[in-house]
């Protein structure tokens, strides 16, 4: 079992490929040029359009999807594993709520301006769900046609 998230290099015991099962009851059509879950996953143009924008600090694994409903395998995506765990959460300026001891949700990110480190893309440390993504770089994406990922702008 890999760790997936965590802002560190792929362990040393990682053999590629990542291999995902699509959910059977998804409805046929086209793939999303990023996935969230169950880690980052892009399409290879993706990843070219990171490298393309200067961005050194993303280690990119095969991924095999298996859809078996439709017996295909979709070989066009990477793990994007980002390198970069940053403390950079203002966590009395963000809404959070505890889901118990140790389990806080961040439902509203604020990030604290004098913590955020030179990079274009970083993982959040607070929440290792949550991916920073510079002005700069979210214009380039933005600017190079991909519809379907979307920003949120944080405070």
């Amino acid at each position: 079992m890999t760790e997936l998230k965590t802002g560190r290099r792929f362990d040393v015991g990682f053999v590629p490929p990542l291999v995902v099962r699509l959910d059977p009851e998804l409805p046929d059509g086209k793939l999303p040029t990023f996935f969230e879950s169950p880690a980052w996953i892009g399409t290879r143009g993706f990843h070219a359009t990171l490298l393309a924008a200067g961005v050194a600090n993303v280690e990119a694994s095969p991924v095999e999807m298996r859809d078996e409903a439709n017996k295909r395998v979709i070989d066009d995506y990477l793990l994007l594993n980002i390198v970069g765990r940053v403390a950079c959460v203002d966590m009395a300026r963000s809404e959070t709520r505890s889901l118990g001891d140790g389990m806080t949700i961040i439902d509203r990110l604020v990030i604290d301006p004098a913590r955020i480190p030179d990079l274009d893309l970083f993982v959040a440390d607070e929440d290792t769900d949550c991916m920073i993504v510079s002005e700069r770089l979210q214009r380039l994406i933005a600017g190079a046609g991909y519809s379907d990922i979307r920003f949120e702008a944080l405070d």
